[in-house]
């Protein structure tokens, strides 16, 4: 908890969200910030030895030695006579002993660890803001600040602009539930995501955001009560994209989903937005939408020891974790601590949205690569791990972790009376395929995957199925089959490299 500031009371996404006081900001803190502080204590590479020879060691004889102690040659450093390799996980101490043993070994030493001078804002919150250094922003801030070219839309209960964080930060915006253009926040939750995403960093009041200089666009989908319906948010996602969103946050959803949110998704995905959704707040497995959509990274909440909240909803739909306590605006210069997966989905978002300022060039597809590469892992309970925001916007070079998805065809149809079965043909490269069949009519479809001449695989059951599968490149067919019902259904096909 934030001293000085109010917890934001956030019952489980889609429900109302319960109004909490505004408290003004607390005085400037006299502590150096943890992101100054350089560390005391030596680090080492858990995997990493530098190792010198004596003088006339014969090349055999080195990799004789690495050989034995099964190690492998990362880099030479042949003008001051070092060798840096690597080790297998778990297995550096048993490399040091057997380097030790070789005759020709002059030293032997772990590789110690080294810490940029981060980025550290003057914010007198700053040194409570946990989240945002455990996702390694004041890293990702050494080389962007946010961009005024990219901007994130907030479909959410409108953007309180007055506040003074957000000074600057906002574009127009639409009310789609009033049917105007002045998206007030008659709740707070929506500010609360704002500020998370854009509070303005480094201005000497307050906290930080994720992306500093990056743009607010306010899209008022959701109640004075918190909640709203797919199709106003739907109209949402089509007016952001078509007024020039690259990033949309969707801190709401639902255990279902309908044709005319999955077709928003969809269409704003073919333009080039990503989208990032908030994965739910019931401790549950079970999809929640639009979180678990194959076009949105979905997001769940983790604390301060990289382990999920227990509230948090988890399982392979979705894709990564990200803290979810943080502190956040609130309405008429007010300061919360916000805590839900709410809290977390602004945070990959703003993640993107640096990302995005970074490399102006990259595409939507480009960008949730760049998240999804750069992870520390976490529990099981997420389909990556938990978002490190300075690996991601220094680019390539972490491990890659899971497949990214594009969407490759969407298809519909329908069943009923002498049509039986459908059958889909597409072309794919080598990767994971995933397919995702969404119907009404018809209590339970089938789909079944197929290569030529032969069946790999098929599930039966209630909307939505969703179907996974490694495949090598070249055509495949996908069949939809009922039992005589009549059915009208949609086909999403997405799939990436290894």
């Amino acid at each position: 908890m934030v001293p000085g500031f109010p917890p934001l009371c956030l019952p489980p996404i889609g429900l109302p969200l319960l109004q909490c006081p505004a408290a003004a900001p607390p005085p400037p803190s006299s502590e150096p910030p943890p992101g100054a502080v350089t560390p005391t204590k030596v680090r080492y590479d858990p995997r990493r030895i530098v190792v010198s020879f004596r003088r006339r060691t014969l090349r055999n004889a080195i990799d004789a030695a690495f050989a034995h102690a099964n190690v492998r040659l990362e880099r030479r450093l042949t003008k001051i006579g070092l060798y840096a390799v690597r080790t297998p996980d778990g297995k550096r101490d048993a490399a040091l002993a057997s380097l030790r043993r070789e005759k020709s070994v002059n030293r032997v030493q772990r590789e110690v660890l080294v810490d940029a001078l981060d980025t550290t804002p003057n914010d007198p919150e700053w040194p409570d803001q946990w989240g945002l250094r455990t996702a390694g922003f004041p890293r990702a801030w050494d080389v962007t600040r946010g961009s005024k070219n990219v901007v994130v839309a907030v479909l959410d209960t409108g953007v309180d602009g007055s506040h003074p964080e957000l000074r600057g930060a906002l574009v127009p915006g639409r009310d789609i539930v009033n049917g105007d253009y002045y998206p007030a926040d008659d709740n707070g939750h929506g500010t609360a995501v704002a500020g998370v995403i854009a509070a303005r960093g480094n201005n000497s009041i307050g906290l930080a955001g994720a992306c500093w200089a990056c743009l607010v666009m306010p899209v008022k989908v959701l109640g004075k009560d918190g909640t709203g319906t797919t199709a106003d948010v739907a109209a949402g996602i089509i007016w952001a994209v078509d007024n020039g969103a690259r990033v949309i946050n969707l801190s709401l959803g639902a255990p279902g989903t309908d044709d005319a949110l999955s077709e928003a998704i969809d269409y704003a995905a073919s333009k080039d937005v990503v989208i990032v959704a908030a994965a739910g707040n019931s401790s549950s497995t079970s999809p929640f939408y639009p979180a678990a959509d194959s076009a949105v990274i979905g997001v769940a909440a983790s604390n301060p020891e990289d382990q999920l909240y227990s509230w948090s909803n988890h399982g392979a739909w979705v894709q990564v974790a990200a803290p979810g306590c943080n502190d956040a605006l609130w309405l008429r210069g007010g300061y919360v601590s916000m805590c839900g997966t709410s809290a977390a989905a602004p945070l990959v978002a703003g993640l993107a949205a640096l990302v995005r300022s970074a490399r102006p060039t990259a595409t939507a597809q480009e960008t949730v690569k760049a998240v999804y590469q750069a992870v520390d892992q976490v529990s099981a309970e997420v389909r990556r791990g938990r978002i490190n925001a300075g690996a991601a916007v220094a680019g390539p070079g972490t491990s890659h972790t899971g497949t990214v998805h594009r969407i490759a065809r969407t298809v519909r149809g329908r069943l009923g009376g002498r049509v039986r079965s459908r059958s889909h043909e597409v072309a794919v490269g080598a990767g994971q395929l995933v397919a995702v069949l969404r119907f009404s009519g018809a209590h339970r479809l089938s789909l079944l995957l197929y290569r030529p001449h032969r069946r790999v695989i098929r599930i039966t059951g209630r909307s939505p199925l969703t179907l996974r599968q490694r495949v090598a490149p070249g055509s495949l067919a996908l069949v939809v089959k009922g039992a005589g019902a009549r059915a009208a259904y949609r086909l999403t096909l997405s799939y990436g490299a290894p």
